[in-house]
């Protein structure tokens, strides 16, 4: 049914509930919609998602390894169960040392991998790799296995970029799509950031675990309730919010994150 036959649709003496179905019909076949669970499909116009892999680095090497993973099964859970809305599909584990998740384009990426990250500080290290890209198979929105295509690709490719190019073990998250040149500029946003994190002291680190636990990814954040929970003076906790540098660490974030949903929209 085309534009003309719209029309007629419209102005044919016909019950009303036959005139509504085939308008649906009609704009269903106009947009060309293919529903595919969560995979929503237009001529042209192909959902995006974000797909990010979480990988233990040594993980052979880590000291009970068995605790450790039942750990990161309650995390992930939780982060599941606080980022809800944003996934297609939640945080699976999938081998024993590395874990995925497809998300809907969110603003909340980092703030997720980060209370990961933030759980086991001083125990273990984990990279993390982002993709943007269509997914071609089914997906199940109740775990992450199974479903398959260019997001994930890009988030393989995104770990691989960081065994290539870790900075001395300093970077441990990388993002790809097929935007090469804008892959780049937020590879170094986020090489930047890690360097700034990897020389917190625990006090800083104390204070970052603070603000992510209280979902606070922004550098404009209220400082005295923070300090009040933290219970410092006003002058302690604005000496190490300046020390840390974690108003330019989420200022990058912040950044990248925009730069990847301003991609989501070039491509949707």
């Amino acid at each position: 049914m085309f534009q003309g036959e719209a029309e007629v649709v419209a102005n044919t003496k016909c019950p009303l509930w036959w005139k509504k179905l085939k308008m649906s019909v009609f704009m269903d076949t106009k947009q060309n919609v293919c529903y595919n669970g969560h995979n929503k499909k237009k001529e042209g116009n192909v959902m995006q998602y974000i797909a990010i892999i979480g990988d233990i680095i040594n993980s052979k090497q880590v000291y009970n390894r068995s605790n450790i993973q039942e750990r990161l099964g309650h995390v992930i859970k939780r982060v599941n169960y606080t980022f809800s809305n944003e996934f297609a599909s939640p945080f699976t584990i999938t081998k024993g040392d590395e874990f995925q998740a497809l998300c809907k384009p969110s603003p909340h990426i980092f703030l997720m991998i980060d209370q990961i990250k933030i759980a086991f500080r001083n125990e273990l290290e984990i990279r993390f790799g982002i993709g943007l890209g269509e997914i071609l198979t089914d997906i199940n929105p109740h775990q992450s296995i199974g479903a398959d295509g260019p997001a994930y690709w890009e988030a393989r490719k995104a770990i691989d970029y960081i065994h290539d190019n870790n900075d001395y073990g300093t970077s441990q998250i990388a993002f790809s799509s097929e935007y090469k040149q804008i892959n780049r500029v937020i590879n170094s946003l986020l090489n930047s950031s890690d360097f700034i994190r990897a020389s917190w002291n625990n006090s800083q680190t104390d204070l970052f675990g603070t603000l992510i636990s209280n979902n606070i990814y922004s550098e404009d954040f209220k400082q005295k309730p923070i300090a009040e929970k933290m219970k410092l003076t006003p002058s302690a906790f604005t000496k190490r919010v300046k020390s840390s540098g974690i108003k330019l660490y989420f200022r990058n974030r912040q950044m990248v994150m925009s730069l990847i949903l301003q991609l989501c929209q070039k491509e949707g």
